[in-house]
């Protein structure tokens, strides 16, 4: 049965960002700073440590090695979490997640950079104004290699940031962080006096360099072919709504095996679109032959999705993400999805039996037309009695707000809150749950977001 919905105002700032709310995995924080803390261990207890805060000039000094230091390994662990490594991703829980610490990372590794620079020159203003200035003329490649990657690492940071690039020159201006890795590699393993007075730190630096180039030629260099991929050929492009259309893949040979709600990454070999990889939902089942995808056209590849010609090849990487992995233990459901936030739901509806759930839909959009997969929705909550799907028209009944689903489904005290939509929507929606005593631990989002436009 299908039941509509009372809307309500207009969502409400969330107190926090969504990424504090839903935080990582007790393991996940452990594992992923332990490497932070590794290099200033090592230093203070090197002998030279004892001695280095005896004046102010050699305090800023130590202090800008240790910023230096944290921000070279914390740039290693971005180029790591970059590769999309799976192990990695399960640590987290969620690719969305592990992409989340990745770009707070790397705000990081850039204010400890500044902060090594700064520091640098303050130590030798105090003995010459004009110290500060050398710092940043060649003399001796050592030293200038950092100053030459502070510099592109500013650049390309700079680019990412604020530069409004499209998805694609994003994607490549953002490679080169490795290349800039590489350069300052030089200058933190060949600086002069730092192999002699710390050789286990050296040490443990050559690793974390090691692995940190390792992992940007896994991806970005050789990515092609050292990432596994599987390989499919269109079979239709289907306009379901002016701005949707679902995408039918057909699998050349291994067929790609994935659980309810993850996504994939795909790439086209076909003249109306690029071929760099661009990140979408499945809503297939996963006993199905063929894969599909729903793709809402925001940008010049989904639009040229639909120009797609059938039969051109397709490279699908994946898959990845855990909405709603093993979290069919939970009984009493809400989903919450908002426009194309629904595909992730359709592949969970359409290979669920919800004879052992309590599952209501929240299904919100623009108007009555945006709905394009209700009619289906509806279908399966008729066969399935505990499968209640509630429409949300936002151009006649307002915003969806926590008071409107508690309204509609009772107490939300035992049930879990799932929800995938626009991020300002599920950030006022998780404050108002909060607010009416929903447990943090209730909440789970999907919101895997990539830089660019």
């Amino acid at each position: 049965m299908t039941t509509q919905q009372t809307g309500g105002a207009a969502p409400v700032p969330a107190d926090r960002p969504l990424f504090i709310r839903q935080g990582l995995r007790g393991p996940a924080w452990f594992l992923i700073l332990l490497p932070l803390y590794a290099p200033v261990l090592l230093w203070l207890l090197a002998g030279p440590a004892r001695a280095a805060f005896g004046t102010p000039a050699g305090a800023l000094q130590a202090l800008a090695l240790l910023a230096g230091l944290c921000g070279y390994v914390a740039f290693a662990m971005t180029l790591i979490l970059g590769a999309r490594l799976p192990p990695l991703e399960r640590l987290f829980g969620a690719l969305d997640r592990m992409y989340r610490f990745h770009r707070r990372l790397g705000e990081a590794v850039g204010a400890l950079l500044v902060a090594h620079v700064a520091l640098i020159a303050g130590s030798r203003a105090l003995d010459s104004p004009a110290g500060a200035l050398d710092l940043f003329r060649p003399d001796g490649w050592r030293v200038f290699a950092g100053v030459v990657a502070f510099a592109a690492f500013a650049a390309v940071l700079a680019l990412t940031l604020f530069g409004r690039l499209r998805h694609e020159p994003f994607l490549r201006v953002h490679r080169l962080f490795g290349l800039t890795y590489c350069i300052g590699a030089l200058h933190v393993l060949r600086v002069p006096g730092l192999s002699a007075q710390t050789p286990g730190l050296t040490a443990y630096l050559g690793l974390v360099t090691a692995a940190g180039i390792g992992a940007w030629v896994y991806r970005s260099v050789f990515g092609r072919t050292l990432v596994r991929r599987h390989y499919y050929t269109v079979t239709a492009v289907r306009p379901v709504h002016p701005t949707v259309a679902e995408v039918v893949l057909t699998p050349i040979g291994e067929r790609l095996d994935f659980s309810p709600g993850q996504l994939v990454f795909i790439g086209l070999d076909d003249d109306a679109v690029t071929r760099e990889l661009h990140p979408f939902s499945i809503t297939s089942a996963p006993g199905e032959e063929d894969l599909r995808l729903a793709v809402k056209a925001v940008g010049d590849f989904t639009i040229g999705l639909r120009e797609v010609r059938p039969g051109a090849w397709a490279m699908v990487e994946g898959p990845y993400g855990g909405f709603w992995h093993d979290s069919a233990r939970h009984r009493r459901q809400i989903w919450i999805a908002g426009g194309i936030g629904i595909t992730p739901f359709l592949s969970i509806a359409r290979s669920l039996d919800p004879t052992d759930y309590a599952i209501d839909l929240y299904y919100s959009t623009v108007d009555a037309d945006a709905a394009v997969f209700i009619d289906e929705l509806a279908a399966i909550a008729d066969r399935h009695p505990s499968f209640r799907v509630i429409p949300v028209r936002e151009d006649t009944l307002g915003f969806l707000t926590a008071e409107d689903v508690r309204g509609a489904s009772g107490d939300l005290g035992h049930a879990h809150i799932f929800m995938c939509g626009p991020p300002a929507m599920m950030d006022a929606l998780s404050t108002q749950f909060t607010r009416l005593g929903v447990p943090a631990g209730h909440l789970h989002f999907e919101d895997f977001r990539l830089r660019g436009r």
